[in-house]
């Protein structure tokens, strides 16, 4: 004799089976034999309801829970392939067209990446596992689709290696990569455009994502030796603005007696995502200045320019 899990009754039961398999997913099947007929009746009428809600909750929660911890899996495995990818090749800031700018090492990367079962071709197959749309966690999702375009980028570089541009005709005709197919996440194949514009903008209006999605060029913000974390998003976010905009050869450079101040080609590229802010483009860069030169934009007029944007591939073998 023992007592029912489902309803709390009283029986005989002759054999109790848990097993976990369907295919490829997990799901919880329970199958009870009973010795008579009559308590299988007794069952019915006295637990039907409640019996019929607890199954209906365990079919309808265990599933949910095993695909969270699959994909919760898969992104992980990704993240942390994608973290040694950039551990490995990414190199301190060198002079690119008298610019300081990070840059990778994309020659030996492109070597290594064709080789069978090399870290490139793994970090390609776990994002390919991935199914993004199983993220429960806002931070856990922009930071994935963050490193995913990144990823993505660095892939159409590799893919058509050496090239000097992301801008290369070896890689678009029409020198537009961005609308080119560059991933495949799950069931599904991205460009770098639908990733920015209609994934990561259109859910989470940030306008820090555009500085954290890589062009890969000289005149974007320098990249970080780490992948983008939910646990660690804003700090990383705020750290890579505030570093760019100390760079005077790309970010920021203020002239103080003539009044000038020349922001980042990207503020005036996105310029839709900061004209609504009170100050305008000046009100999204001033908290992330040092203090006194946030107090001086504060009361001294300027006039504002913006860099031209240097697309040469941020890359080791670009260097000055």
């Amino acid at each position: 004799m023992v007592i029912d899990p489902v309803c709390g009754m009283t029986t005989n039961v002759n054999h109790t089976q848990i097993s976990l398999a369907h295919g490829g997913a997990l799901y919880t099947r329970l199958r009870i034999d009973f010795h008579l007929m009559p308590l299988i009746r007794e069952w019915k009428m006295k637990c039907n309801h409640r019996a019929r809600k607890k199954i209906m909750t365990l079919w309808i929660i265990v599933p949910l829970i095993l695909v969270f911890h699959s994909s919760h899996g898969g992104s992980a495995e990704f993240e942390r392939l994608y973290g040694e990818l950039l551990a490995s090749y990414w190199r301190p800031a060198v002079t690119t067209h008298g610019v300081d700018t990070t840059v990778f090492d994309y020659a030996q990367m492109t070597r290594d990446a064709q080789k069978s079962g090399s870290l490139f071709e793994q970090t390609l197959k776990a994002i390919e596992r991935i199914e993004p749309t199983h993220f429960l966690n806002p931070n856990e999702t922009k930071a994935f689709w963050i490193n995913a375009y990144n990823f993505a980028a660095m892939r159409l570089v590799i893919d058509h290696y050496p090239v000097d541009s992301i801008r290369s005709f070896n890689i678009s005709l029409v020198k537009y990569p961005w609308s080119k197919k560059a991933v495949r996440i799950g069931e599904r194949s991205y460009s770098l455009e639908q990733i920015e514009k209609d994934i990561l903008l259109k859910q989470f209006n940030d306008p820090r994502i555009v500085f954290a999605v890589s062009c890969a060029a000289v005149s974007c913000p320098d990249r970080i030796a780490q992948p983008f974390t939910a646990q660690q998003l804003d700090e990383q976010l705020d750290e890579i603005i505030r570093t760019f905009f100390r760079n005077p050869g790309k970010g920021l450079r203020l002239d103080r007696n003539r009044g000038l101040l020349k922001l980042s080609w990207i503020l005036e590229k996105d310029m839709r995502l900061f004209q609504d802010r009170p100050m305008g483009v000046l009100g999204f860069v001033l908290p992330y200045l040092e203090r006194e030169i946030r107090e001086w934009l504060e009361i001294n007029p300027v006039d504002i320019s913006y860099f031209e944007h240097d697309w040469t591939l941020n890359d080791l073998a670009q260097a000055d």
